[in-house]
């Protein structure tokens, strides 16, 4: 085995061949999240696929507006949308 081929199957210098590891997006969060003005991110309201005939009008009314996160949500969905 060469020098060469050891560092890149990962010898000490196999950080510096292979570079910065890519930052994973969390595909469930991406399907559910979409990013907006000012760095947040809105979602759809839960609760509206069954059952529904029970709520008021004005409850079915109010889970049609979308759903803005919150300081400590941004800063868990940064993490997890990092583009």
């Amino acid at each position: 085995m060469t020098a060469f081929s050891q560092s890149i199957l990962g010898g000490p210098q196999a950080q510096a061949v292979r570079g910065m590891a890519k930052l994973k997006t969390h595909k469930g969060t991406a399907k559910r999240w979409k990013a907006i003005a000012k760095g947040l991110y809105q979602r759809r309201q839960a609760g509206m696929r069954h059952l529904n005939r029970r709520l008021s009008p004005d409850a079915r009314r109010g889970k049609h507006a979308p759903v803005v996160c919150t300081e400590f949500q941004r800063r868990h969905l940064d993490r997890l949308l990092p583009y």
